[in-house]
């Protein structure tokens, strides 16, 4: 794997230009840089230049990159299971190159394991989030959020922190091969009321799912239409709901036809 030497740029804001190595991470979060150095595209990203930003607690750091210099609206991914940032940078790349975003990816497992705790929980992740939107100056309802697999089952959460009782930042949240489970301790949050009375009230959402989903109950379409159900009956409105029959886990990266369905819906003007 090709090498890049650090460009060692001191900067008051997100604005690191770091090329592929990690001048402003260190410990914990560096570590788990080197570990996304193995990633199954992280040369992808790399050659994107994207800003690595440790997180508050210096356990982790997230992916920062602009399709435009000024963008108007951000993308809030998360990666699914064992997974990392800079490859969600590099599979969000080829559908938003050309349009005014940015995109956030947050680095959310901790890179040891698969046990809960190996996570951030949505409440450490909407701390990480908010920090990073507001010193990137994104206004209330400017981004989009979006969750692929396990990521999607804690964006529900993660969305309800928002709207519940965060800064709104999200005018749509798209779940993409990651189903509801009730007895999920996130979704029991949602439910017993800790971020708020009904805090998906209000909340736009696209769901995506593919008809050859190794898991069609809990990320396929039969899931995935529970789900749409499910944000229905808490008060949120379900704007699209992609289903791909010849798709499998993780549909909408794989189709420039689904990514611009979710695009344009995010980017289309607010009626």
């Amino acid at each position: 794997m090709k090498k890049f030497i650090p460009l060692l740029i001191a900067s008051a804001s997100l604005q690191l230009a770091v090329p592929a190595a990690e001048p402003a991470l260190t410990g914990r979060a560096a570590e788990l840089f080197r570990k996304a150095q193995g990633g199954r595209w992280f040369a992808d990203a790399a050659k994107l230049k994207p800003d690595f930003v440790p997180t508050s607690d210096g356990q982790s750091f997230l992916v920062v990159w602009r399709a435009v210099p000024e963008p108007k609206r951000w993308i809030v991914s998360l990666h699914g299971t064992q997974g990392y940032a800079t490859d969600d940078l590099a599979l969000w790349h080829p559908h938003v190159k050309g349009r005014e975003v940015g995109l956030v990816c947050v680095q959310w497992w901790l890179g040891a394991g698969d046990r809960t705790d190996a996570y951030y929980a949505p409440q450490q992740l909407y701390r990480e989030i908010d920090a990073a939107l507001q010193k990137l100056g994104v206004q209330p309802g400017a981004a989009m959020l979006h969750g692929f697999s396990r990521g999607s089952a804690n964006s529900y959460a993660v969305a309800a922190l928002d709207a519940g009782r965060g800064k709104r930042y999200f005018s749509l949240a798209v779940a993409n091969s990651g189903g509801v489970g009730l007895d999920y301790p996130p979704t029991r949050a949602i439910v017993n009321g800790a971020f708020g009375p009904r805090p998906l009230q209000g909340t736009r959402w696209i769901t995506v799912a593919g008809g050859r989903d190794p898991n069609p109950d809990r990320d396929g379409i039969p899931g995935m239409r529970r789900a749409a159900a499910w944000l229905k009956e808490q008060g949120a409105t379900v704007v699209t709901a992609i289903e791909d029959p010849q798709e499998g886990h993780g549909a909408l990266h794989r189709s420039a036809r689904h990514a611009r369905t979710v695009l344009d819906a995010f980017l289309k003007p607010a009626p």
